[in-house]
């Protein structure tokens, strides 16, 4: 996650970026960990699941506005709090600050559909026909049967307005439900950040 560490290097006065060692880490003094929503799209969400529920610090999930099936993916997971990836470096400064507070920072709700009237769970699977998935591997990732697959795929194929497999991906990339290849390899990743306060100052400067 070059370009947020890059953006929020900018403000030493507030924050300080923590790289964290692993996925799986204990992330100690981080305040706040900014997670790439497209991390959900690359893998199965073990990585949020665990940021959230096995370590101390709050979670910020920077989302794009093309893909409120990741928002309301890392919403079901336990994030409460989310901003664009499309955010000015100060208002990502100021969203970490508030999530260290406690503030939820978004919507309190996912959005669904702004893409075509689709509904999150189509939004879902359309970026999952994107990745290659058989009906089989997508109805057993997202818990449902290949039947009631099949009618949210008709649906969203109406909705788009295609009537092949390939077109629906093609719509997809498009449409930005798809990572491109340079976000798909360096995406994905979290950072930390740990406020400023006078006793950080202090440790800074000593």
């Amino acid at each position: 996650m070059r370009g947020v560490t890059t953006m929020l290097a900018d403000f030493p006065d507030r924050l300080v970026v923590i790289s964290l060692p692993a996925v799986r880490s204990k992330a100690p003094g981080v305040d706040v960990i900014v997670y790439d929503a497209i991390g959900l799209h690359l893998g199965d969400g073990a990585d949020l699941e665990h940021l959230v529920h096995e370590t101390d610090a709050k979670i910020l999930v920077l989302n794009r506005e093309t893909r409120p099936d990741l928002r309301a993916h890392a919403h079901a997971l336990g994030a409460t709090s989310w901003v664009s990836m499309d955010v000015h470096a100060g208002d990502l400064v100021r969203s970490i600050e508030l999530t260290a507070l406690g503030e939820p920072v978004g919507e309190p709700e996912p959005e669904v559909g702004p893409v075509a009237g689709l509904t999150t769970r189509e939004l879902e699977v359309l970026a999952l026909i994107t990745q290659g998935l058989s009906n089989k591997e997508i109805a057993a990732k997202l818990l449902l049967s290949v039947n009631t697959l099949k009618s949210h795929i008709r649906q969203a194929y109406r909705k788009i307005g295609v009537s092949s497999r390939s077109q629906a991906v093609s719509w997809a990339i498009t449409h930005g439900l798809a990572p491109s290849d340079q976000e798909s390899s360096e995406s994905g990743a979290s950072v930390g950040a740990q406020m400023v306060t006078a006793g950080t100052s202090a440790e800074r400067s000593g």
